[in-house]
Order: C-alpha cells, then sequence, then structure tokens
C-alpha cells in the first residue's frame, strides 16, 4: 500500500501529478486537484560487446616477411617510379615509399591493388610444417649436457 503525499490516505495506488508546482504521489481524489504528469518509461540500455580486431582467426593470410623488397622489385622491373605508381593507384607517394622501406604495413585493400598491379602475393596463409629431425641419435639432452662443472 502506498501513501498519498498530499492527504496522507492510504491507497492501492498512486498518481505522479503536479499541484501548484510540486510533482507529487497523491491518491486519485487529490490527483483532480492537478494536472497528471507523464513519466517515461525507462528502457535499460544494453552495452555492445566490443569485438577485438586482434584476434586472428585461423587460416587467416598475414603479410609475408620481405614485402617491402617485393613491391619494390615489382616497381622497377615495371619501369616505373613511385610517383607514377601513386598516381596509378591513387596513393601518396610516402605511403608507397614507406611499405617499400618496410616502415609500414599496408593495408588488406592497398595490398590487393598492389597485388593486382604487378602479379604478386603479399599476404598469404601461414602454414604449420613439422621439422624433422634426421641426426639418428634419438637420446635427449642430460643435464650434464646443459651444466657446467666447476672442479675443485
Amino acid at each position: 500500500m502506498a501513501t498519498c503525499q498530499l492527504c496522507g490516505e492510504e491507497t492501492d495506488s498512486t498518481t505522479k501529478t503536479k499541484i501548484e508546482g510540486a510533482v507529487l504521489q497523491v491518491c486519485d481524489s487529490c490527483a483532480e486537484m492537478g494536472e497528471k504528469v507523464k513519466t517515461k518509461s525507462k528502457k535499460k540500455k544494453r552495452k555492445k560487446k566490443k569485438k577485438s580486431r586482434r584476434r586472428r582467426k585461423r587460416n587467416e593470410e598475414v603479410l609475408i616477411n620481405d614485402y617491402g623488397k617485393k613491391v619494390k622489385e615489382a616497381r622497377e622491373s615495371k619501369q616505373l617510379s613511385i610517383m607514377e605508381l601513386a598516381d596509378d593507384l591513387n596513393e601518396k607517394e610516402s605511403l608507397l615509399k614507406k611499405i617499400e622501406q618496410q616502415e609500414l604495413k599496408p593495408e588488406k585493400s592497398l595490398a590487393q591493388k598492389l597485388e593486382k598491379k604487378f602479379n604478386l602475393e603479399l599476404y598469404t596463409i601461414p602454414e604449420a610444417w613439422d621439422q624433422e629431425t634426421d641426426s639418428g641419435d634419438s637420446r635427449s639432452a642430460t643435464l650434464g649436457d646443459v651444466a657446467e662443472v666447476k672442479e675443485d
């Protein structure tokens, strides 16, 4: 049970009403003395989870190690200057210089432009491989192989 804030009467329900500038929770009979106040419905906002871009999916392509060297060699083999290549790809000359010097990794879209232009592969899928040892010796290392022994 609720109590009317104006007359003090116990009531089943109260109504938010503005009476002479004051907003009060009042009973139905007192509510007639003022204007009913519209209440905003409270909606709970859901927090969006941020997706991590750093996580690499399995079989995701990675940039090859010597991408700058490959781009420079391909550009020089076509006898293009960096300025001509920049104009052709609609990219900044300084950006291409930094990529060739491997100071900057190209974004996927730019790498695709370069791959198409020069018919080369800058992004590749890393492969897992097993390295076989063919030493003929199947023994494991012992403490004596690793530690230095002091002699008195």
